[in-house]
Parts: C-alpha cells; sequence; structure tokens
C-alpha cells in the first residue's frame, strides 16, 4: 500500500458511495481523503470504523518458484 494513493470511498453517515479520492494518511483512528466536493477539492477526515476504502490500483500477480503455507 503506497500512500498517497487513489481510492475508492463508501461511507453511510455521510452518504458517500464509491466516490473517488486521494488517500493522504491514516492516523489516530481516521482516513484522510482528499475528495472533490462541489468543482472544489476538500480534505474529508473519515473515522475507520465506519468507512470502507478499496484501493483503485490491483495488486499485481507475483508468481513464485515456491509455496509459502499458511
Amino acid at each position: 500500500m503506497e500512500i498517497p494513493s487513489k481510492v475508492s470511498v463508501f461511507n453511510r453517515t455521510l452518504e458517500v458511495k464509491g466516490k473517488l479520492g486521494m488517500l493522504i494518511a491514516v492516523s489516530e483512528g481516521f482516513y484522510e481523503i482528499v475528495l472533490e466536493v462541489q468543482s472544489r477539492n476538500h480534505t474529508v477526515l473519515f473515522p475507520i470504523a465506519e468507512t470502507v476504502v478499496i484501493f483503485n490500483e490491483a495488486v499485481p500477480n507475483i508468481s513464485a518458484d515456491f509455496e509459502i503455507e499458511r
């Protein structure tokens, strides 16, 4: 996970459903995300417990010559 990173945000309290944003930081129980609101960028603090963040860039498939037992 690299920060800053483009993410999709879901939060019931603010009725945010898949809005695109830029994750800037994760600290003290909050995600710091820059969102476009009314054609302007705003920093929004989302509580981690009430927010789903999906990174827009998929995890790359890495093939290995060995297998890890879990």
